[in-house]
């Protein structure tokens, strides 16, 4: 027992301080969620319980010496979607083959896409009494982040500002749940070699999504365009944050129907350089995705 407790306080202690040091220099967005690596090893290990401590302690750590503010950030961005991907990752059930099936990531992605999409639906209830609202709130940083650039950029920050200020929120919810994959990922990754794994990998199998989805797509599409400007900013928000989950649904029947390829593996690396360098592509698996939901719908009616 004195074991498992010395894992999840080391794991809550390299929690913290990695947040501190990342958000302390400012390394960036893609090293913010570094912090969340020592809690998937422990989540995904076979000791997954003690997450919540090393959860716990890392937050009592950063509210000691960042302040409260500071570690409720941490919770919501990092400490609760860790613990919840951990959770659902090694839920499983017996299947007919007698080996376990397990809880879909797909699913999980999808659910962290909803949690998101909340958390900013809260936002703009916060700030709808402000005037303006969120959406000149994030079109005034906008600006302050790019004054200092040249003049000759003024026009490009301000249509930036004006026009697309909606794609901040579903931009950092992609890159969010898309590193978080990639910890989960690489972390069950370095306990299978270890033979220290409760799941044997975290591959994302073709899965469908359920028809409610459609639904919801449908009134963010329809908020987007017929209501207030707050409602118009979210249902922009929301309409394009919750494609996440279908690039993934589209990333898996992409690696089934190209398995039989004599080129698969370049044909992959090519279609991922692509998206990390474009971000375009990542659209049309998104759409590939969608299509796969409503052709799968079509045949169940």
């Amino acid at each position: 027992m004195s074991k498992e407790i010395m894992s999840a306080g080391i794991a809550g202690l390299l929690t913290s301080g990695l947040f501190l040091i990342v958000f302390g220099i400012g390394l960036g967005f893609v090293f913010m969620f570094l912090p969340t690596l020592p809690l998937f090893f422990l989540g995904l290990s076979k000791f997954p319980r003690l997450t919540h401590g090393a959860i716990a302690f890392a937050a009592v750590l950063i509210t000691l010496i960042a302040g409260p503010a500071s570690a409720m950030l941490f919770m919501i961005f990092l400490g609760v979607p860790t613990w919840y991907f951990s959770k659902k990752s090694l839920l499983s059930v017996p299947s007919q083959s007698g080996e376990a099936a397990w809880y879909p990531v797909g699913f999980i992605i999808m659910d962290l896409t909803l949690y998101a999409c909340a958390l900013v639906a809260l936002m703009t209830l916060y700030y709808t009494g402000q005037e303006g609202g969120l959406p000149q709130i994030m079109s005034q940083n906008i600006r302050e982040a790019f004054s200092g650039l040249e003049s000759e950029y003024g026009e490009i920050v301000e249509q930036m500002a004006s026009g697309w200020a909606f794609l901040m929120f579903p931009v950092t919810i992609w890159l969010w749940g898309v590193i978080l994959y990639a910890h989960a990922w690489l972390s069950n990754r370095v306990l299978v070699r270890r033979n220290a794994n409760s799941r044997p990998h975290m591959a994302i199998e073709p899965f469908t999504m359920p028809a409610w989805m459609l639904t919801l797509l449908v009134i963010c599409a329809l908020a987007s365009l017929i209501g207030s400007p707050s409602m118009s900013f979210l249902g922009k928000s929301v309409l394009l944050s919750l494609m996440l989950p279908y690039f993934f649904s589209g990333c898996a029947q992409m690696h089934k129907s190209a398995k039989t390829w004599p080129s698969y593996r370049f044909f992959i690396f090519f279609v991922y350089f692509m998206v990390f360098t474009q971000f375009w592509p990542a659209l049309i698996l998104a759409g590939f995705g969608l299509w796969h939901q409503i052709k799968a719908l079509r045949v169940v009616a």
